[in-house]
């Protein structure tokens, strides 16, 4: 009874959480998400990956399309890889998820990574972490935060949300965006990737830790595709984002 009854709670705080979502999204989308070509205004970007391929999959084209006009690109990435699904031991996985994430940032033209090895699926929010975040924005002062979407049907990623957002209160930039990976978003921005999709392609194939990484990149590849949908043939490949400006991430913080 008490199991029935916690399912139930977490049942009706998802609802309202994702009630909250679609009447924001309204607030800050229109029925076409704007298309551009170009990137938010800003030199320095900073992606925030819940795991090594994150980033890649996420938003890898935009990462790209930031470096070949010369922007500045760091990548944060959260949690180790210790339960990625590999016949090695745990110390070699790890070792060899940073190494994929450093091959994968070549291709992509990230110039830093930061790797905070917290274990998988044990990453929480709290005050160190949180504070960790704040340290990070401080140092790379960056015009552009890339974050998971909060809702993404993930655990790591809903903490890294919510440990992002609680640092961008204290320390805010000029742009966040929400990438999509395990749960699609409404989107109030759409980023054209057609000439950056080799090099995001390119930079998923890396992380060959991932048994099912050729699975993956043909499906986030597919989902590229049908994000093109709206710009009437204009694009070929772009990926989605829900953008939220300085202005407004107050007032977006305590809707969500």
């Amino acid at each position: 009874m008490i199991k029935d009854f916690l399912k139930g709670l977490l049942s009706a705080r998802q609802n309202r959480s994702i009630f909250r979502f679609y009447d924001l999204g309204n607030t800050l989308s229109s029925l076409s998400p704007e298309l551009i070509d170009d990137l938010p205004p800003g030199k320095r970007a900073l992606v925030i990956a819940p795991h090594c391929d994150d980033e890649s999959l996420g938003c890898g084209g935009t990462l790209h399309k930031h470096h070949l006009q010369g922007h500045a690109v760091t990548a944060v990435f959260m949690t180790d890889g210790s339960m990625c699904d590999s016949p090695n031991g745990t110390q070699e996985t790890i070792k060899t998820r940073k190494m994929e994430a450093e091959r994968a940032a070549g291709i992509l033209g990230i110039g830093q990574c930061i790797f905070l090895d917290h274990p998988d699926r044990q990453l929480r929010a709290n005050e160190t972490t949180i504070r960790q975040m704040e340290d990070i924005l401080e140092k790379n002062n960056p015009d552009i935060v890339y974050l998971p979407f909060y809702l993404d049907n993930h655990p790591d990623h809903m903490e890294t949300a919510h440990i992002c957002l609680s640092a961008l209160h204290r320390r805010p930039v000029k742009t966040i965006l929400f990438y999509e990976l395990w749960t699609t978003l409404i989107p109030n921005r759409l980023i054209d990737i057609s000439n950056a999709l080799e090099n995001k392609m390119a930079a998923i194939q890396v992380y060959r830790s991932q048994t099912d990484i050729d699975s993956f990149a043909e499906k986030i590849k597919s989902l590229n595709r049908y994000r093109s949908l709206a710009s009437n043939g204009k694009y070929q490949y772009a990926e989605a984002f829900l953008e939220v400006h300085r202005k407004d991430l107050g007032k977006f913080i305590q809707n969500v």
